[in-house]
């Protein structure tokens, strides 16, 4: 396999139909079903919205697709990005983000949302250490019920972040986190414990699983568990606490407003 590949923007129908196939094949879509409707990705991207691949010899192995929202000029919501898991070690999710900061900065756009499983830490790490991004809101169930093979069996709880384009960057460990009372953590039979009077403290921590995708397939039930537990935890510390961002210990680390 070649270690070299690039990022560019795509049009037509050709390079467009074959990251539609490539996403769908990332989340394990059934036959008949799809990530993103093609002829509404045809209508984004002659809208001026942002549709973006990876390549590797000149093969789609990864993507990226975000529109323009409200305040208009100000904020583009990055819908979906994706890599096939063979390539995912060589970089490319980073190159993407990278790819899709410059392509914002260059028209004057000063932020990029998205939502993730807040469950899945490495996707935690990757939006609040590496790249900086803050987050906004928790949402309950965003988009009901899935049927691809990431999502299908749970419920889509997923996590609004905003990412600062000017002066972004990979953050340090909080600082804090080695002091900071456990809000949600992890008992010694792996069970998800809650404590409410952790908000006393001036620092909380919301521990999430350090693997919830094997969690999934091997103990189903105790990945509900972990769902639930989750919900009830983070959304108070999302809304009304500041976020230092996300440890190695796979935690949310929150301070208190002043």
């Amino acid at each position: 396999m070649s270690e070299q590949f690039t990022v560019r923007e795509i049009d037509g129908h050709e390079n467009l139909a074959a990251l539609v196939t490539v996403l769908d094949r990332i989340w394990g879509t059934s036959p008949g079903k799809t990530m993103l409707d093609l002829a509404m990705l045809i209508a984004l991207r002659s809208g001026g919205h942002y549709t973006a691949a990876a390549f590797v010899d000149d093969e789609i192995v990864g993507g990226c697709i975000g529109f323009h929202v409200e305040p208009l000029g100000d904020a583009l919501h990055s819908h979906i990005a994706g890599v096939i898991p063979q390539y995912a070690s060589m970089g490319i999710g980073r190159a993407l983000k990278g790819h899709q900061r410059e392509w914002c900065l260059a028209r004057g756009i000063r932020e990029v949302r998205w939502t993730f499983d807040p469950l899945v830490s490495r996707n935690a790490h990757f939006n609040l250490r590496s790249l900086g991004a803050t987050p906004v809101k928790y949402h309950a169930n965003y988009y009901g019920e899935m049927t691809d093979g990431v999502n299908q069996g749970d419920e889509s709880d997923r996590l609004l972040v905003a990412w600062p384009l000017q002066g972004a960057g990979r953050l340090p460990e909080p600082p804090e986190a080695a002091d900071a009372a456990p809000l949600l953590a992890k008992a010694a039979d792996g069970r998800p414990v809650i404590d409410t009077g952790a908000l006393d403290a001036d620092v909380v921590a919301v521990q999430t699983p350090a693997d919830i995708e094997r969690m999934r397939l091997e103990n189903p039930a105790a990945a509900r568990t972990w769902r639930l537990a989750l919900r009830e935890a983070l959304p108070e510390v999302v809304e009304n606490w500041e976020s230092l961002g996300f440890d190695s210990a796979h935690r949310y680390i929150f301070r208190r407003r002043n």
